[in-house]
């Protein structure tokens, strides 16, 4: 009788709604991609529909924190070896918008769009590395079409992303036995969009486009990106999947998109 395949062990970071609750769903429940996983999610919240898995799969562990701070990725960190003694990847996900022109950006919301956005992620890795290490795990950053932008007032966003894909892509050059990907979602009905359409610092006609694909029913939903960065986390390698030039992205740390045709098998 053959052993029952171990479980991989996937830490989340704000998957408390949107894409990474979605993500958390997926892993949890598996699909026909993805196999069933222990999931260890950190987020600042703690809302009524993750309290609910939690209750239904002790494959959860939910830790409440900031992912800012080294106290709170090392709590994750813990709870997930006390647990299951592994960690086999990480889905970076926790992201913050704040709209402020560069002419009135201070240093203080700059540096908190950083924090959350880049810096969280570089300490996510510094304190799981180790054990990513043992497994050849897998480490999936969600980026944004905003590192290769210049929507105004987006300045602090703009940069964050873009130092995420620089992080991924040195991540990827030095250590050699983990995957590293930087993957953009598109434009996904979560609460970002919402505070994009509200917004009165974006001119009129750079928001009119959000604007117009919330009213016509053109946003993702969050599903559809959320399949693809979790079956990256548990089955992307350094040799797959490969781009459309050859080059295989997790050994590269190379930005690519969820809908891209060299990810269709992680597709939904």
């Amino acid at each position: 009788m053959s052993a029952t395949p171990t479980k991989k062990v996937i830490l989340v970071t704000g998957g408390s709604r949107g894409i990474g609750l979605a993500a958390v769903r997926f892993l949890l429940h598996g699909t026909k991609t993805i196999p069933a996983c222990n999931v260890v999610s950190l987020s600042r919240s703690v809302p009524a529909e993750l309290q609910a898995l939690a209750k239904e799969h002790t494959s959860l562990a939910i830790v409440q924190g900031d992912v800012t701070t080294s106290k709170s990725n090392e709590e994750m960190r813990d709870e997930a070896l006390k647990r299951w003694g592994r960690i086999d990847g990480l889905l970076l996900n926790a992201g913050v918008i704040d709209h402020m022109r560069c002419a009135d950006l201070t240093a203080e919301r700059l540096l908190h769009v950083l924090n959350v956005n880049t810096v969280s992620i570089a300490e996510s890795v510094r304190v799981t590395l180790p054990e990513l290490r043992k497994t050849n795990g897998s480490v999936v950053m969600v980026s944004s079409g905003a590192a290769v932008s210049n929507y105004a007032s987006w300045a602090a966003y703009n940069a964050s992303k873009a130092a995420l894909n620089a992080y991924a892509r040195t991540l990827a050059n030095e250590e050699k036995d983990i995957a590293c990907f930087s993957v953009r979602p598109g434009v996904v009905d979560t609460d970002m969009q919402g505070l994009i359409r509200a917004t009165t610092e974006m001119p009129t006609e750079q928001q009119a486009k959000f604007l117009s694909m919330h009213k016509n029913g053109e946003l993702l939903s969050p599903e559809k990106p959320a399949h693809v960065l979790a079956a990256l986390a548990v089955q992307g390698t350094r040799k797959e999947p490969v781009g459309e030039d050859g080059t295989p992205l997790g050994a590269t740390g190379t930005f690519c998109s969820w809908d891209d045709a060299s990810l269709s098998a992680y597709q939904l």
